[in-house]
């Protein structure tokens, strides 16, 4: 059911993205929504552009970690409303490089725990956020900034994040 917005980020505007199809570490491949995190890998084999990446945990903490976000353009009729949105196994992704003060709004399903504004948030769990104790030592790290709410889906809260270390 994850609804992403994206308030303002830098690669974005410069073209700083990774295409990605998104595996569980092995070679299957992975069916997710837009909001989540991944570490990227090597170029997948025949592709020119294309690279593999599975889901960020807390234990890439040292790694760059990217956000992924593709346009929610849904085919099916039956499937309009953007808590239907999902990017389909095998189907490339696009992967966002992080910068310093980047904002993103993610609906609660997309959080590990119930984080309150304040909260410095990693990378977590399945490519989530959450709060870990080691986060001093994380690449990249975001704050919550703001209860948005119901603000993108009238059946989720959301809360805006803010990069501060990437």
């Amino acid at each position: 059911m994850a609804i992403v917005r994206k308030d303002k980020m830098l690669a974005g505007y410069n073209g700083n993205l990774e295409s990605v199809i998104v595996h569980n570490g092995a070679d299957a491949t992975l069916e997710i929504t837009n909001g989540l995190f991944v570490t990227v890998g090597a170029l997948i084999a025949g592709e020119r552009e294309v690279k593999k990446a599975v889901l960020a945990e807390v234990a890439d903490a040292g790694e760059e970690v990217l956000f992924i976000h593709n346009s929610e353009v849904m085919y099916d009729s039956k499937k309009f409303k953007l808590a239907d949105f999902r990017i389909a196994k095998g189907k490339v992704a696009r992967a966002y490089r992080l910068f310093n003060g980047d904002i993103m709004t993610l609906t609660t399903d997309l959080f590990v725990g119930t984080p309150v504004v304040g909260d410095v948030l990693v990378a977590h769990t399945a490519g989530k956020l959450g709060k870990d104790a080691s986060s001093a030592t994380a690449k990249v790290k975001f704050v919550v900034i703001e209860d948005a709410g119901r603000e993108l889906d009238p059946e989720m809260d959301a809360l805006a994040v803010q990069v501060i270390r990437a």
